[in-house]
């Protein structure tokens, strides 16, 4: 990995998906500790550090004309300005910390994260965040068809429940053509510039899973 053209992409880390909220992610405490690691350590090497939030402000809310229908106030999410779409403080931005508001689950759709990524010369991107199945892989996606190589680092990552996590990882890595998956210790490896492990793509839809599989693969990504 070459580390002056790869950024530390942290996806949705933010006040809503705490337990007790309306939307809580199992084993969240774990998810910000392990980010909360990747993010000192990328700023250490002076890599860019870029934060996705999800702020969606009231005259934006059009552009989910269908969800609209159907949602109640308790479970609106990504309210601008509110607590709730704060990001939380164990992952806090920093000066010099890039911050990118999104109101679409990618935060490449309609926002400037793509040129700014182009700017800063970025080929390689190292990934955490939630939602797994949700926000994290409509990004992923984006990512990688756009060119960038993807590197998710699963236990910085979580959903609402393990089998949601679980089977959005392995969705992913089915199409994360020139990337891979790592775990945190290898991650913190690949940011200090030492060789590391973790599964890497080489061909499309290796993890044909079913419902008896779905751990055995997990695991061993």
């Amino acid at each position: 990995m070459n580390l002056a053209a790869t950024a530390l992409l942290a996806i949705d880390l933010q006040n809503e998906y705490r337990p007790g909220a309306a939307w809580p992610v199992v084993g969240y405490d774990a998810v910000l500790a392990n980010a909360a690691r990747l993010i000192a350590a990328a700023r250490a090497v002076g890599m860019p550090v870029i934060h996705a939030q999800a702020w969606v402000k009231p005259e934006e809310r059009n552009g989910y004309a269908r969800q609209e229908e159907i949602l109640t106030e308790e479970f609106r999410s990504a309210v601008a300005g509110s607590a709730g779409a704060d990001i939380c403080a164990e992952v806090a931005p920093l000066a010099g910390d890039i911050v990118i508001h999104k109101h679409w689950p990618s935060v490449f759709r309609r926002t400037h994260l793509a040129q700014r990524l182009a700017s800063l010369k970025v080929e390689n991107l190292m990934v955490a965040g939630v939602l797994t199945d949700s926000c994290v892989t409509e990004s992923v996606f984006d990512a990688v068809y756009q060119g960038f190589r993807v590197w998710l680092v699963k236990d910085a990552c979580g959903s609402m429940t393990e089998a949601m996590h679980r089977t959005g990882m392995l969705d992913m890595a089915n199409r994360l053509y020139g990337g891979g998956i790592m775990r945190v210790p290898e991650a913190l490896k690949a940011l200090a510039g030492q060789p590391f492990d973790g599964w890497r793509c080489t061909r499309p839809v290796e993890f044909t899973y079913t419902l008896e599989t779905v751990d055995r693969l997990y695991e061993a990504l």
